[in-house]
């Protein structure tokens, strides 16, 4: 007894845990549902105030949800966070336009919500009163804190999270239930503060405690920032040799960590880069006409993320790839 809730303990709980892992998740842990920590809820306030998000003004929206994860499922009391390695086996040649490794494989959305189904399943049948939230970037909620408080990982100072023995390239989902299960130890311990990922991020995006600002970061301004780089800050991250040099999103602040060493590539088949995007170039960029053109040269990818419109200006901005300059542009 904790609090004066029953928690679920032990060998349940450990079966819960290993059902989730036999998924493919790398790391699983459980944290009481509640109110964000005020200190936590403050930096993220003050992230907002400073226009850090960019143009991404979804984060102001539904606050009292994303500041309490109870109000996303009727009576849950826990928050489950489950982590899953896309570390690719092999990466793109950097001639051909770099693209962020988490879009190698299958879009994550699908996938992860299709791995985690069945096992939900299994838990369910185990507990058939019990109900059960996923979440894969489907609800307002602060992923690296949630994931933080149950154990799982630590942040780097580049804002990511970072498994034990798994690194940082990894998908966070999370899971809610009203099953009170006893919680897991919070993480502890920081990431050593190196500052490698601070020195390589051609933007200079990269801020205390973990902080981005999205106006210099490559991978906001090639994947979530719609029309054109107007801000002087943007523009120079976008004329920096990486910036030229990307077609979709940005992996320099984790290709560096010392903590991405030595891991094994993610043992999940739908996260394994097919061939066609291991070569995929800005020329092929350049020849989509329509959403039918996107859909057939990336199918299953997060890369439609961005539209035709984004990906052209990528790859057109000021003649990067060695493509010509975009007319827009000139």
């Amino acid at each position: 007894m904790k609090d004066g809730e029953a928690y679920i303990t032990g060998t349940l709980k450990e079966e819960i845990r290993s059902i989730l892992t036999a998924s493919g998740a790398c790391a699983v842990g459980f944290a009481k549902a509640g109110p964000v920590d005020s200190s936590e809820w403050d930096r993220f306030g003050e992230w907002l105030s400073r226009g850090d998000n960019g143009g991404m003004e979804y984060m102001h929206n539904y606050p009292d949800l994303r500041r309490d994860p109870r109000l996303l499922l009727e009576g849950a009391k826990t928050v489950i966070s489950l982590a899953f390695s896309y570390n690719p086996a092999k990466w793109r040649h950097k001639d051909s336009g770099n693209i962020a490794a988490y879009a190698y494989g299958k879009d994550y959305h699908k996938e992860l919500r299709r791995i985690l189904k069945p096992a939900v399943r299994e838990i369910s049948g185990k507990f058939p009163e019990a109900h059960f939230r996923i979440c894969v970037d489907s609800a307002p909620i602060l992923e690296r804190y949630w994931a933080q408080k149950a154990g799982i990982g630590i942040k780097g100072d580049n804002g990511a999270l970072i498994i034990p023995g798994f690194g940082s390239f990894i998908f966070l989902v999370e899971i809610i239930t009203d099953l009170a299960i006893e919680p897991d130890a919070p993480a502890s311990g920081d990431c050593g503060h190196c500052g490698t990922c601070r020195r390589a991020c051609p933007g200079n995006a990269i801020g205390e405690n973990g902080t981005i600002d999205c106006r210099r970061c490559i991978s906001y301004l090639t994947i979530e920032h719609r029309g054109e780089w107007t801000l002087p800050e943007s523009v120079a991250t976008m004329q920096t040799a990486e910036g030229r040099n990307t077609i979709y999103g940005c992996d320099i602040c984790l290709r560096v960590c010392p903590h991405n060493r030595g891991v094994s590539p993610s043992p999940i088949q739908a996260f394994t880069p097919s061939e066609k995007m291991l070569s995929i170039t800005a020329t092929d960029i350049q020849s989509l006409k329509n959403d039918e053109d996107l859909r057939s040269l990336l199918p299953s990818s997060t890369m439609s993320r961005a539209g035709i419109e984004g990906l052209l200006r990528n790859v057109g901005f000021s003649g990067s790839l060695g493509i010509e300059e975009s007319p827009r542009n000139r």
